[in-house]
């Protein structure tokens, strides 16, 4: 379900406009198992481990053409990757990795997909964030070069950047941190060479098994525990 906040707008300081805006984020995630298996109940003669098989397939060749520049159409819309970063003259040219060149994906969703989406939405309004509630907005890895790349796929001993808001913890209280969880439990971060009221960056420890991680950071702003997540997964290779 999509889970929607009306939060304040920072960039607003006219009285005359709205001052407030929404946010969501997905109370869930479907994994890759999970969605074969809904296919595969689907009216299909396809077994489950066949869905797994194309699923792996189209997966493999998705990234050889994305690599290769092309945009991929699917039933539901279309993907294509982009790039961003500044050079000083129009002579220079793009070169990925440096300076702030960066890679990046967008996805248009086709019409048919938006309009049957928007007929059967499910959503649900949640109470506003107290002002001094954590927040998570968005998670980033960092390169060798210190810039920011949205890879979240990430060996041990690299940097894991988090952002939002009211993420200060006390790193004494063992109860409060940032934690990776999946299936097999919650590990609690205990490596950081950031820890801001809007950034934290903590480094993914050796001991870490592979394997697709949830994020989140509780925090205590008060006299009780407070819990910031978000729909982002992590991957440790």
């Amino acid at each position: 379900m999509l889970q929607i906040k009306s939060v304040k707008n920072s960039l607003v300081d006219d009285p005359s406009k709205d001052g407030y805006c929404f946010r969501s984020s997905c109370s869930q995630k479907i994994t890759v198992q999970e969605l074969a298996k809904a296919m595969a109940s689907y009216n299909s003669s396809f077994t489950e481990a066949d869905m797994v098989g194309m699923l792996s397939v189209m997966g493999t060749v998705v990234t050889s053409k994305l690599a290769e520049g092309c945009s991929v159409e699917f039933p539901i819309g279309e993907v294509y990757p982009t790039v961003s970063g500044t050079c000083s003259g129009i002579q220079y040219s793009f070169a990925l990795g440096q300076k702030n060149h960066q890679l990046s994906f967008g996805f248009t969703v086709n019409n048919a997909t938006r309009q049957a989406v928007s007929a059967q939405l499910k959503y649900t309004q949640l109470p506003p964030d107290a002002t001094n509630e954590p927040r998570l907005y968005r998670l980033c890895s960092l390169q060798d070069n210190a810039k920011e790349s949205p890879e979240l796929s990430l060996a041990a001993g690299k940097t894991l950047r988090l952002h939002g808001k009211n993420l200060s913890f006390d790193l004494d209280d063992t109860v409060q941190g940032v934690f990776l969880e999946n299936k097999d439990g919650k590990k609690r971060m205990s490596k950081f060479t950031r820890a801001g009221t809007n950034i934290i960056d903590v480094t993914i420890p050796a001991d870490l098994a592979a394997g697709d991680y949830s994020v989140s950071v509780v925090t205590k702003p008060g006299t009780n525990y407070s819990t910031a997540s978000i729909g982002s997964a992590v991957t440790v290779a």
